[in-house]
């Protein structure tokens, strides 16, 4: 089978472009999954609404800035 230039450049310029969606697709995938990580960490005060990132494992988070006990997970008064 004789390729031309025409197909061959054709082969190329698609190839190449399917090679850009797939590696948008990927990095796309990899930020939702660092962002959802980054969310499950992150807490809000139920008293004096200071936002910060806790990394430890326990239920119950003290705030860093006011001392309040805060329980890990979504408040079940936002919804």
């Amino acid at each position: 089978m004789e390729l031309t230039l025409a197909e061959f450049v054709f082969g190329v310029i698609f190839g190449s472009c399917a090679l850009v969606l797939a590696l948008v697709m990927v990095s796309r995938i990899w930020h939702v999954r660092a962002e959802a990580r980054s969310a499950a960490k992150r807490i809000i005060c139920r008293l004096c609404l200071h936002a910060f990132e806790d990394h430890r494992h326990g239920k119950i988070v003290d705030c860093p800035y006011c001392g309040a006990a805060n329980e890990r997970g979504r408040d079940r008064r936002l919804g």
